[in-house]
């Protein structure tokens, strides 16, 4: 287990769903000895797999105690807000969050919506600059998403140069504040991405970066709460408020804030992993007429649904919050900021990892494996957390998944054992359903049934769809542990024709299906057995009897206990000599 990966797997939690990898959009889950556990250098840190395991066995890095030791060490440490904010904490106002954060005991509180502001400067001139050449770019993807980022590098290489050489919003407030405060300074993330863990494990600009959800323990667990907080003069954002760079959270809020600045360009919005992979798929560059910038968000709808927000209020009321926000901000920053902007290029470096490649025949190998031998056998039924029992041999054969994920393997396997093992049980077995007909029956059942049902037998092995009624008398036991008040098991002994049957009747599913062992017990070797068998009954039942009063029967119980022994001696010897 990884904990310094920013997403892991409890394994003790791990249900083998499969289900985090039916939602992960890269697949970058390895399922080892049944457990799924999360491969960090093929992750994008999306955190679907957190969102949608219902066992919640995906779990989140908590950076709060590395938070804690940076305060120690650090006299000023400042806390970059994500604008989310707004949508996150509604009931309070931005000086009461402030004051809280401040009480937690951080130096101060800044907008990462101003690294934003720069970032929408920073782009807008690029813009500008690249309408005015003659053959200038014509694809621009945003930068803003590590998410989004480390998707295309890892896994759309094609359109990796298309990313704008642009730093997001919280490495450019990282700096910003830096620049102003002094390099000295510690800075803390706070807002609802998981991605950022993996950009301030990547930048030494940024120390750590706690959620919302922890965010809220952490005040829980000092006993702040925000609403209490009386704020001071000081409770301010510094070292000024944001423009509406705090627009970035809402799927084209980025392409707004730019167009503050000026946008010569036409652009658009894409949110979602899935969407943005649609989006870009077979886009043919050449054939743009004009630049083109896509703004681009891993979570659906933006950063106000990121994995780790309290998503208790409706997406369509985070996105109004979050606008009335920014309504009450200025459009752009002054120039005098402007002009003190900081470094702005950079973005999450990541090095792709080459995708194995498999031979036609391999895949097939892989295929043959769980029972899938043509391609009338690849159901592709997902239940594996793959889209396709190819992209499931796939993961096999990279080590990636088991061939106990597949469920069709597994049911085909498990119905062999079942034949196997009622084929070896030396008595007479059948399976019926509710209607009495026969789901399942070994060749012994057939054979005491005589050689009529016998021959039914060889005709079509196990009998299915016979009914069983029609068969024997004792298909009665089976409707009685059938009902949903019957006894759950039934043992009778019958008359069928000369033959004497011992019958064990017991439910295998109430009001579906039922199982039966037959025994002929007037064959010679039953008949041996059953005695034995008796015997042993007769001894355990009188074994605590005996030894109560074994002062008064002495040497007598020891006697009649050592005959019924010797009887079962004696029939055990005959079965093993025949």
């Amino acid at each position: 287990m990884n904990f310094l990966y920013p997403i892991y797997t409890e394994q003790t939690e791990c249900q083998d769903c499969y289900k985090c990898i039916r939602q992960c959009p890269v697949k970058a889950i390895r399922v080892e000895n049944g457990h799924a556990m999360v491969v960090s250098e093929l992750c994008i840190m999306c955190g679907n797999c957190v969102i949608n395991c219902s066992a919640k066995a995906k779990h989140v890095r908590d950076d709060i105690p590395k938070a804690r030791q940076l305060m120690q060490l650090k006299k000023r440490v400042i806390i970059s807000l994500a604008p989310s904010f707004a949508s996150e904490f509604p009931e309070f106002t931005p000086q009461q969050i402030v004051a809280a954060l401040k009480r937690l005991g951080f130096w101060g509180v800044s907008e990462t919506a101003l690294g934003a502001d720069f970032v929408s400067a920073h782009l807008s001139e690029t813009f500008k600059n690249e309408i005015n050449k003659k053959d200038g770019q014509k694809l621009f993807l945003s930068s803003a998403c590590p998410s989004v980022v480390e998707f295309i590098k890892q896994y759309m290489e094609s359109y990796a140069p298309y990313i704008t050489d642009c730093a997001s919003p919280l490495l450019a407030h990282a700096r910003y504040l830096k620049k102003i405060y002094g390099d000295d300074i510690g800075i803390i993330f706070i807002g609802p991405c998981i991605a950022k863990k993996g950009e301030a494990d990547s930048f030494p600009e940024i120390d750590a970066a706690v959620t919302f959800e922890n965010l809220r323990k952490w005040l829980d667990h000092e006993g702040i709460t925000p609403y209490n907080c009386i704020p001071k003069e000081d409770d301010r954002f510094i070292p000024q408020k944001a423009a509406q760079g705090a627009l970035y959270p809402i799927d084209g809020g980025m392409i707004s804030s730019v167009n503050n600045y000026g946008n010569p360009i036409r652009s658009m919005s894409v949110s979602g992993i899935g969407q943005i992979k649609e989006a870009l798929e077979g886009l043919d560059i050449k054939s743009l007429a004009e630049p083109l910038f896509i703004e681009l968000l891993a979570c659906k709808g933006g950063c106000i649904n990121g994995p780790v927000t309290k998503r208790k209020s409706a997406a369509a009321i985070r996105h109004v919050q979050l606008m009335q926000y920014a309504d009450n901000v200025e459009k752009t920053l002054p120039e005098t900021i402007l002009e003190n902007k900081p470094e702005i290029q950079g973005t999450l470096p990541i090095n792709a990892i080459p995708k194995a490649e498999h031979s036609e025949e391999e895949i097939r190998d892989a295929l043959r494996t769980v029972g899938k031998y043509t391609a009338a056998d690849e159901v592709n039924c997902a239940s594996c957390g793959y889209d396709t029992c190819r992209a499931f041999a796939e993961a096999m054969l990279d080590n990636r998944a088991e061939k106990t994920m597949c469920v069709s393997y597994m049911r085909k396997l498990a119905q062999k054992k079942a034949n196997g093992l009622i084929k070896a049980i030396p008595g007479g077995v059948v399976i019926a359903d509710k209607d009495l007909k026969i789901v399942e029956c070994n060749e012994n059942f057939a054979r005491l049934l005589g050689s009529d049902v016998l021959e039914m037998y060889e005709i079509k092995p196990g009998m299915e769809g016979a009914d069983l009624d029609k068969l024997a008398g004792f298909a009665r036991f089976f409707s009685d542990v059938i009902s949903t008040n019957g006894p759950d098991v039934i043992e009778r002994d019958v008359r069928e024709g000369k033959k004497i049957f011992h019958v064990s009747v017991f439910a295998i599913e109430k009001e579906s299906i039922a199982g039966g062992v037959i025994e002929d017990v007037t064959a010679p070797e039953v008949q041996k057995h059953r005695i034995i068998s008796q015997a042993k009954k007769v001894i355990d039942k009188n074994l605590s009897v005996v030894q109560q009063i074994a002062f008064l029967l002495g040497e007598n119980a020891a006697e009649s206990e050592a005959i019924l022994n010797s009887i079962i001696e004696s029939f055990s010897e005959d079965e093993d000599e025949q």
